[in-house]
């Protein structure tokens, strides 16, 4: 079973774990905004604030630019029960940074749920 302090080679970072629904790979938005501490809904909706790097190891590589503000990388790796996410910029054991969260909207595509099964 995962723990949250599990750390990801190649990595080597600590990341936050969010729970699928069970038995899927669905993450709920609702999900999201309960370890944001915010409503994903009303973030902005640039989609060129984010996007893909790469894929490589099982670990999804995302950059997020934010007008005014350093870039920022969040990796994402999905494991059997658990959607792994860490960021460069601050993020605490039990919440998603502001950037993850942007990050997470994206791949979210605005609804109530997104599969990451492809990336398990």
């Amino acid at each position: 079973m995962d723990n949250p302090g599990i750390e990801v080679s190649p990595c080597n970072k600590h990341f936050l774990m969010l729970p699928f629904e069970k038995g899927t790979r669905i993450l709920l938005r609702q999900t999201v905004d309960r370890y944001a501490n915010l409503d994903s809904l009303h973030l902005p909706n640039s989609k060129d604030q984010v996007r893909v790097i790469s894929y490589k190891g099982g670990i999804l590589l995302l950059v997020v630019t934010v007008p005014e503000a350093i870039e920022q990388r969040v990796s994402i790796k999905v494991t059997e029960g658990f959607l792994l996410v860490s960021c460069s910029s601050h993020q605490g054991e039990k919440y998603l940074s502001y950037y993850a969260s942007l990050s997470l909207n994206y791949l979210l595509c605005r609804g109530d749920s997104a599969d990451f099964q492809e990336f398990y």
